[in-house]
Formats: C-alpha cells, structure tokens, sequence
C-alpha cells in the first residue's frame, strides 16, 4: 500500500491522539552538571562496544543496550557528542527528551448520574456508539466473530484501569516501561506490574478494541495486553516507547496499536545546546526516533500487524516540505534546525496500516492528517464540528469506571486494530500484510473512492472482513 521509503530523520511528536491538534510535545534536553543522557544509533543491528568503552572512559555510563536494533542509551559529557559522531560505525546520535503530552485535547464525561448506573449491558452502546455501529454493520459483526484471547492486541500507551467493569474480563496483563523515579516522579517506583493508567488515554483507546458492558468495542471478546510508556505529567522518551514495542512483539502480540505519531526527515539535523549556545551536528537522522522506526520494523518482521493514528495536526503528509517547515516552527525554540523532506511516522513505515479520522457523516475529519499514498483506511473518530444535532463524538471507556466521549485519530486507529484482530482469529498465521491487504479489499467506498489521499481504501467494515 506505501512506496517503501529511504531512512531518514525521524522527529517524534508522540501524539496522543484524542484532540484536535493534540501531541506530546518534543521538550529540550535537559543537561545536568554537564552530562546529557544520549541515544546512539549504529549503522547495523550491532553495539560498537568501542563506542561503549569511549563512553565509560570518559566517566559516562551505558544505561540501556538494544541489541536488536543496534543502539545504546548513554549518559556522558556533552562535549563528547563530536567523539562519538565520528566513530565509523556511529549513524547518528540525539539527546533522549523528555517527551510530553500536551494539555489540549477534547474530553466530555458523562454526566454522573448515567456514570453511577449499574450492570446496564450494552444500554450506552445502543444510545450513543454510532461509530462502533458503523464499523460492524450495526453490530452484525459481532455474530460472526466477536475475539477470543487467542489472538492478544498490545496497547502501548498511558496503561489501563484493570478492574473496569467493561474491560477487566479482556484484560490479559501488560507491563510498566516506566523507570523509577523517572522525570522526579516518585510516585514511580519501576514496579514492572504497575500499568493502572493515569491520564486515561490508554483505557479510552482499550475500549475501542475490547470493551465489553455498557459500551462495546469492535472485538469485545478479544484480548489485549497493556504497556505503559507515560508517568502521571504524561512523560515518556523515545527509549521507554522502543522497549514497550520490542517486549509486546516478544510476549507474542499479534496486533499492536499505536495512537502516537512523529516526523521522518531525509535531510540534516543540527542541535544548539540551551545551556552553552554550541551548535552539534546530529547525523543524517535522530537517533532516539530512528530507534522506534526500527523497533516496529522489528515486530513488523516477527509476524506483529502494526496500526498508527495519522494525527491531529490537519497536515498534508505528501507535502513533504511543508513538513519540514512545521518541524522548524514547532521545535526552534528547543534549539533544533532541520534539513530536508520529512516524512510522517509510523504511517510512512512500510507494513504499518495507516489510519485517518471520520465524522459521523463518513467525511475526513476536521483535524485529522491526510495525504496521498499515506492513508490506507479510514474509521470513525469523531467530528464535534458536524452540524447535525446528534452525537458527533465516541464514546469510550475512561478511569474511575467511568465513560467519555473522544474525538481524534487515536480513536479511528483501534477501531482497525479490532478488525485486525478479529480477522487473525479467523487464521492466526496471516502475515501483517495478509491481514493489511484483507482490511482493504473489505472497506466501504468512500466518496467513490476518488479522494484515496483522505480515506485510502475506504472506511473499515468489520462484518465484511471477517464473515
């Protein structure tokens, strides 16, 4: 479905995608007495242990080793940044941020009396989930296959409430990413069972896929494991999201769901320290994010179906450089100058099923990015901005055994993951591009699929996927 593309830089702007224009927000590094905590990426799937003792020798420490993808997280003296770029087998190298969710997202709960309303089965999903309808056929595809927890969906976001009474007979387990005391936040503790989600995110994006009570999820038999990448500011890094992704694949996930986004740069990437005004050459791509890119190439490869959100940012993801001037505006003030055409990832990475957002009235919605040869499916997720009087947002599961309503691409994205889901419980052993290719050739026609830049093959219909 995607022309396979060049590596390049990869900006993250890990979006938790539940409003219009909503992301986590790339923050400077932070630099303490003098030392920097780093990632450095090498040219192959192998560690330069020259490159590790250069390091050490210097008075810095190896924090974290993936041997799979060929990088290191390091922390070590700023001024050895130029050492360690010059080594032969050194692609490149980046600060590892503190990457930060953004405030600005669309949220309404419901009210408290309907939230203090007991043992109501499917009572909320007949009033309100008209974007679960629309995907299943008005829930006729729950009669052909509703999941099993044979087939196990990774989450990799905030974490999840367990004991949700719409989501705890589904929930598998998961685990924290989250290092002690991580950011100053010692309410962590690096308990590596710790996935009860702070911020909500996470159980939103659950219910979507396996919710299973007063809502519905598009599988609501199937299984889904949690892995919590955010503290409770909803802090994260480039290094705890390529973890969560690496340890889904290996706990043997068949769908992870990504409702994150970032930026891809084929180009140059320079990096002014804040705190001494000295410039650094950063390589032909980020580290940190070329990480990523590589671990969901990883899970991709071991057999994993892989979804992203497009995002909220209301972008042209084929207009490569006006991608490149959003970086430059978006990230100046942290000291970044970039280079080049820019590339949306995950969505450009060959073998993830990108994923745009439709309103009630099956048009794209207002805030999601679209784009030629970028979007292969389209699913509900929301348009508040829609003129008729009903229910324009989507209703999920939320903390405190509560529901909400959402709207973002981060609400399309589970959708098709069910789906996903629901169609490898039919045959377990598709490869991801079976399943990406079935998901396609079983979506609804789009405005006589004329606008594939806006909703690829079309709008993802559950009930024709799998009956």
């Amino acid at each position: 479905m995607k022309k396979k593309l060049l590596c390049g830089l990869m900006i993250l702007f890990i979006s938790v995608l539940t409003g219009f224009n909503t992301r986590i927000e790339v923050n400077g590094a932070e630099v303490k007495d003098k030392n920097i905590d780093l990632v450095i990426l090498f040219n192959d799937n192998s560690i330069d242990k020259n490159v590790e003792n250069i390091i050490t020798e210097s008075g810095g420490k190896i924090k974290n080793e993936f041997s799979n993808l060929g990088g290191i997280e390091a922390e070590c003296p700023v001024d050895l940044i130029p050492t360690i770029r010059a080594e032969k087998n050194v692609q490149s190298v980046a600060p590892n941020h503190a990457i930060k969710i953004s405030s600005n997202e669309k949220t309404e709960r419901l009210t408290e009396s309907l939230n203090n309303y007991q043992d109501l089965s499917s009572d909320l999903y007949e009033e309100y989930q008209w974007d679960i309808k629309r995907v299943t056929n008005n829930g006729e595809s729950f009669r052909v296959g509703s999941g099993n927890h044979d087939v196990v969906v990774g989450v990799i976001d905030s974490g999840v409430e367990p004991e949700h009474p719409d989501l705890e007979k589904n929930f598998l387990g998961g685990k924290n990413l989250v290092p002690d005391n991580f950011e100053g936040d010692s309410s962590e503790v690096g308990d590596l069972n710790d996935v009860a989600d702070r911020l909500g995110h996470g159980t939103n994006v659950a219910g979507e896929i396996a919710g299973n009570g007063r809502i519905k999820g598009i599988a609501p038999n199937i299984g889904f494991k949690s892995y919590r990448i955010f503290n409770q500011s909803g802090d994260t890094t480039a290094t705890i999201c390529s973890s969560a992704i690496i340890d889904a694949t290996n706990d043997g996930v068949k769908v992870i769901n990504l409702s994150i986004g970032g930026y891809d740069l084929k180009g140059k990437c320079y990096w002014t320290n804040p705190a001494t005004g000295k410039r650094y050459n950063l390589g032909d791509n980020m580290a940190e994010y070329e990480l990523i890119k590589r671990a969901i190439k990883y899970a991709i490869k071991n057999g994993v179906t892989v979804v992203a959100a497009a995002g909220n940012e209301s972008l042209d993801c084929s207009n490569k450089i006006k991608l490149t001037n959003y970086l430059n505006e978006e990230n100046e003030s942290y000291g970044f100058k970039y280079e080049g055409l820019t590339y949306e990832e995950p969505g450009t990475i060959k073998g993830v099923i990108t994923v745009s957002a439709t309103g009630r009235n099956d048009q794209l919605a207002y805030y999601s990015n679209y784009g030629k040869n970028f979007i292969d499916i389209s699913a509900p997720g929301g348009n508040m901005h829609e003129s008729d009087d009903g229910i324009n947002m989507c209703l999920t599961t939320d903390i405190d055994s509560g529901y909400t309503f959402k709207e973002g691409t981060s609400f399309a994205a589970p959708k098709v993951s069910a789906v996903a889901a629901l169609i490898l419980c039919k045959d377990k052993d598709l490869k991801p591009k079976d399943v990406e290719k079935k998901i396609c050739k079983t979506a609804d026609e789009l405005d006589k699929n004329e606008h594939s830049d806006y909703y690829g093959a079309g709008m993802v219909n559950a009930y024709n996927a799998i009956k």
